[in-house]
């Protein structure tokens, strides 16, 4: 199955060679890690410029677990897949990007960390986004890709992780700025000016939330190498945080929004943007303190310029936040928990049952946003 938010698509179980279909095993807890598991991947920047010239540098970071914590030395295979979707083929992905070779790929490198100095395909934005695509023998003529409700597209990574006796073959995917699918010349014109690139989630916090409901003093991380004490069969309560992003923007507070860009110059070309119709007129500000020579992203639910399909007019949209919880042993009382899109609250909470025997459990939790950005956090629960 695959969903949005999410950094790894899709993962199935396989032989190497052989194409998987994406089928949950409903008898499995999720949260609960019994085997070598592909958790999240982190792709560094989260969303790019197929044409950016000189192309950007992708770094895919794989959180690759199994019973006995994090696996930090493992040959998992990397390749961008570049098959597009047949249009009497239902599903996010081509079956052809769980297959494990084909002249669909292109390599990009083996290991945990992997980083690709080439870039994102310069026809991503055919295959996957709104340009004309590019022909497919034996297939009609193709249509552009629809844009997500965040207006996002995508290029497919295919991965093989080792595993128990099998590969487990899988679908990660990086955002691609394609730009607007339909627009007027205006609208162009401020969504260059004033769309941002995405940013990846941080986690800030994990705390235990007390019988009176304040939460305590932040757990340790696994990478500071120390544990966290807990009591045999107690139930707790748990409390992720992630940084708070600006709700309306200001020159100066280390995040650019939407409403502002790097110079004069594309500030009047963003105030045309609505003009001549029923929007709202944008009220773009420069700011090169926030916004030169990079936009400065913010590492929670970030604002950004979106293209309101109903309404036609350009809005600014704001990212939900997905939570994900996993541990070695336990049981939470969700997977998966979050917070929409127009909640602002920088919190969630997940209750989790300790294991009545003694010994170290493995936890870790990941945050998705909206815009398919990842991060995630560590944490050694000693179990007394």
């Amino acid at each position: 199955m695959v969903t949005r938010p999410a950094a790894v698509a899709c993962a199935v179980v396989a032989a190497a060679g052989a194409l998987g279909a994406c089928r949950p095993n409903l008898d499995e807890t999720v949260a609960l890690i019994t085997g070598p598991t592909v958790l999240a991947v982190q792709l560094d920047p989260p969303e790019v410029d197929p044409s950016a010239s000189p192309p950007t540098t992708v770094t895919l970071k794989t959180l690759f677990v199994g019973p006995a914590g994090d696996i930090d030395n493992a040959p998992i295979e990397w390749a961008f897949c570049n098959a597009r979707e047949p249009l009497a083929e239902l599903g996010p992905v081509n079956n052809a990007c769980l297959q494990a070779s084909g002249s669909q790929f292109v390599p990009i490198g083996t290991g945990i960390d992997v980083t690709d100095d080439a870039g994102v395909p310069v026809i991503a934005c055919n295959q996957f986004g709104p340009d004309v695509p590019m022909p497919m023998m034996g297939q009609p003529p193709g249509r552009p890709v629809d844009p997500d409700s965040t207006g996002g597209y995508y290029q497919p990574e295919r991965f093989i992780a080792p595993g128990n006796g099998a590969d487990s073959i899988g679908i990660a995917e990086e955002r691609i700025a394609c730009g607007l699918s339909t627009a007027t010349p205006d609208q162009v014109i401020q969504f260059g000016a004033e769309y941002h690139f995405n940013a990846n989630p941080v986690v800030q916090s994990l705390s235990v939330v007390s019988s009176t409901g304040s939460a305590g003093p932040a757990l340790v991380t696994d990478a500071m190498g120390q544990t966290n004490p807990v009591s045999a069969g107690q139930h707790i309560t748990f409390e992720v945080a992630w940084p708070t992003c600006p709700l309306v923007d200001t020159c100066g507070d280390g995040v650019c929004g939407p409403d502002e860009t790097p110079s004069a110059n594309q500030t009047a070309g963003a105030l045309m943007g609505n003009s001549g119709s029923n929007c709202p007129t944008p009220l773009a500000t420069t700011c090169a303190a926030d916004c030169a020579p990079t936009a400065k992203g913010c590492g929670g639910a970030e604002r950004y310029l979106n293209l309101d399909l109903t309404s036609q007019c350009l809005v600014d949209a704001r990212e939900s936040i997905g939570v994900a919880w996993y541990a070695t042993g336990g049981a939470f009382d969700d997977d998966r928990t979050g917070r929409t899109d127009t909640d602002t609250t920088t919190t969630s909470d997940n209750g989790w049952l300790a294991p009545s025997q003694a010994g170290v459990v493995e936890l870790w939790v990941v945050l998705r946003d909206a815009r398919g950005g990842a991060g995630w956090a560590e944490y050694k629960l000693d179990v007394q």
